[in-house]
């Protein structure tokens, strides 16, 4: 019967989409679309969603049930056909319940735990008329979590009559308060009021798509559908951020501020950074007065001849019985952070300074992905808007592009290696937009170039090797000058640059050059009076797993894993949710190499349109404004990629430092095709193909967002993750 629902369910939703699509007898408005979307949803979660429900209806089952119970070292059972024993073997709390002459069709197996249980993870084994010994159910990712019903019932899908079972529970929390059990249980219709609004507002925006599909984005008739489209989607966007940030944070943290009772030594170096600079220091070590641990630290760390050498320096701290703080710069017996100031100086040191109060780093690690997430759909904006595109395209790119980012990378950590390439992203995004903005305008240009000019500086204060940003958006500058200036020399490198130094453009260049020198003026006398040089960022001072001293560019002998593993690494696909997963780390060097599970740039499709960079920089940009930007932009994208791992490691969170500059490209690409498909007359195909890569990339990024290897949700927050998982496998 359960599957005759489910089918039910999904006729009648087709139904009534066909029935709103072909009838005349009402018009197409807003409030239409979206009732009938709502009506819909309703559909598949009465009938599709909860087909469960309905399948014991019809069948002839034998029905059981027992209450386990724990004193005194042991547990009973209130049915005789169940035993159950338990027992503590390590850190983890376990109990084996035995059912017998079950002698029945088995359809599922109800366990309810007691609320104060932690999650816990169920194993089964079954004799059937075939099987006379017990034989492992192949799934080993059931897990029962108190206060998520859709857990409690763990269906088996086993054919015959089932004789016995056997249940094996394993928990970190010891087993104290009773426990039910039953076979064959009715299970008990959950209606989902989040799972209804997402199906209701993803149907809704189908709808809208549909009905207004050959809408031009720089029309005048679709600025207002434009407006509501792009600020649905940075709300969709930013409680999804949202959303995962709380869903990794413990139930002991704060929200905005840490707690009072929070500790110098717990802070992280950018909390650090901030107490320092209010002191009126650069160093982030003797914080704390009382701190006697730290100065051993330091004392022993002056003992060791280099302590950049991971195996000596640790080695030699374990006989002397001291540690160090972990991933700080060390130098001439300071702590230092080798990560650029700026995002401590926009947030955590005035927020200090003023209230006293210490922000948390995640907190500020959401509010930064939030901001890109504005910047980068700004930056679509500025390209779109002066073609003539479909607007659903434009919007699409623009999911697109919030998807293939890596944003949701930062989440499991949300620490300073998280923050400071956030803040640098922020400012090369702004700067961007301030640069593109600022060449295609008829007035106020100057204005503009200055401004984009102050934020590519103030990224190199988030993370020196954001310097490098500054390359991407040189074209669009030179070029701007050279078309202000007069010069008639014959030779056109000559003349390109007499344009652009001519005396018309001293002001403008002035205003580029300016934020320059003065951000860098005081990045290197913050660095000089840290490490004795204005241009040591204290990189190569790192307490870490490795020297980093000995790393440089010139280690091409790691090209091959810069193409595996930052560009063509695939996930890892599964049958259970999320179903695709961050592969672990196999790397193969001469040589150590820092390397955590990641994928590569190109396992989202959207970003495949960067291999058509050269055919649209021929045949779309030949005479545009944006030709050199676009080949300079997909030039950077390989170097930073390559940068990032020689330099630093491969790692999923590594990917937001170059996964930004692969979208600019694209975008363009995407643009280019869609204006092709335009003259060829097959714009309707070509915008199918489209939307399904979009959707393919938007869908793979909130899967890859759940994985358990970047996501802790499942253990720091498993009746949020749980109820999710349940919610979408509405079939297990």
């Amino acid at each position: 019967m359960g599957i005759v629902m489910m089918i039910l369910g999904i006729v009648l939703a087709i139904g009534i989409m066909l029935f709103v699509n072909k009838t005349n007898k009402f018009k197409k408005d807003v409030a239409t679309l979206f009732i009938a979307a709502f009506v819909i949803s309703l559909v598949l979660e009465v009938f599709t969603f909860n087909y469960t429900t309905y399948e014991n209806i019809g069948q002839s089952l034998k029905k059981s049930e027992s209450t386990i119970s724990f004193g005194g070292g042991e547990a009973k059972s209130s049915n005789e056909n169940y035993s159950a024993s338990s027992s503590s073997l390590g850190e983890k709390a376990n109990c084996n319940i035995i059912i017998n002459n079950i002698d029945s069709k088995v359809n599922n197996v109800s366990v309810e735990l007691p609320k104060n249980q932690d999650k816990t993870k169920v194993t089964i084994d079954y004799k059937d008329e075939v099987f006379t010994e017990y034989e492992s159910i192949p799934d080993k990712d059931i897990y029962v979590v108190p206060g998520v019903t859709n857990s409690e019932y763990i269906r088996l899908h086993l054919a015959g009559k089932t004789s016995s079972l056997k249940l094996s529970l394993e928990s970190d929390i010891e087993f104290t308060s009773s426990i039910k059990v039953g076979v064959n249980n009715n299970i008990p219709f959950r209606f989902k009021p989040f799972r209804v609004i997402i199906i209701a507002l993803i149907l809704f925006a189908l709808a809208l798509i549909y009905e207004n599909r050959n809408l031009n984005y720089a029309g005048e008739k679709s600025k207002r559908v434009r407006r509501v489209a792009i600020v649905s989607l940075l709300i969709v966007q930013t409680l999804f951020l949202m959303f995962l940030s709380d869903g990794q944070r413990s139930k002991e943290a704060g929200i905005v501020f840490e707690r009072e009772t929070a500790s110098y030594n717990a802070m992280d170096q950018y909390q650090k950074l901030a107490v320092a600079f209010s002191r009126g220091q650069t160093n982030i070590d003797r914080l704390d007065k009382n701190n006697e641990i730290q100065e051993k630290e330091l004392d022993n760390l002056k003992k060791i001849k280099n302590p950049y050498r991971p195996n000596l320096r640790d080695s030699q701290l374990q006989r002397l019985g001291s540690s160090m703080a972990w991933d700080h710069a060390y130098y001439d017996g300071h702590y230092y952070t080798y990560y650029g100031p700026v995002p401590v100086v926009a947030t955590f040191l005035p927020v200090y300074a003023l209230t006293g109060k210490m922000l948390i780093t995640r907190f500020v690690t959401t509010l930064f992905a939030i901001i890109i997430s504005i910047l980068l759909c700004l930056l679509v904006h500025n390209i779109a808007k002066r073609r003539k595109l479909n607007m659903w395209t434009v919007i699409g790119v623009m999911a697109a592009s919030l998807s293939a980012v890596f944003l949701p990378s930062i989440f499991n950590g949300a620490k300073i290696y998280e923050l400071s390439p956030l803040g640098g992203l922020i400012c090369i995004l702004a700067g961007v937009n301030f640069v593109y903005e600022g060449v295609h305008r008829k007035t106020k240009n100057t204005r503009f170039l200055m401004f984009g000019a102050l934020f590519f500086a103030l990224a190199v204060g988030c993370k020196a090797s954001f310097l490098l940003a500054s390359i991407v958006a040189l074209p669009l500058i030179l070029n701007y000058l050279a078309s202000r200036g007069s010069s008639d020399n014959k030779n056109k490198i000559v003349r390109y640059f007499a344009n652009i130094f001519c005396k018309d453009n001293l002001k403008p260049i002035i205003a580029i050059v300016a934020p320059y020198v003065v951000i860098g003026g005081l990045l290197m006398i913050y660095n000089q009076v840290r490490f004795g040089s204005p241009f040591d960022f204290g990189v190569a001072y790192q307490l870490t797993v490795y020297d980093t001293s000995y790393f440089k560019l010139t280690s091409i002998s790691k090209l091959p894993t810069v193409i595996q593993n930052g560009l063509l690494r695939l996930p890892v696909t599964s049958t259970n949710f999320p179903f695709i997963d961050i592969p672990d780390a196999d790397i193969v060097y001469h040589g150590y190499l820092f390397a955590m599970a990641g994928v590569g740039v190109f396992a989202f499709p959207f970003l495949w349109a960067f291999f058509g960079v050269p055919v649209t920089v021929k045949n779309n940009l030949k005479k545009s404004k944006d030709k050199a930007f676009v080949i300079v932009t997909a030039i950077m994208a390989l170097v930073f990629c390559y940068v990032t791992i020689v330099m630093g490691g491969s790692s999923y969170r590594y990917s937001l430092d170059f996964g930004w500059a692969f979208v600019i490209p694209s975008v363009f690409v995407i643009f280019a095709i869609e204006e092709w498909a335009r003259k060829k007359g097959i714009l309707r195909q070509v915008l199918i193909g489209i939307f399904i890569v979009v959707m393919i990339t938007v869908v793979m990024n909130v899967l890859l967002s759940f994985n358990t290897t970047f996501n802790d949700m499942h253990d720091v927050k498993p009746t949020t993750y749980y109820d999710v998982y349940n919610t979408v496998m509405f079939w297990r």
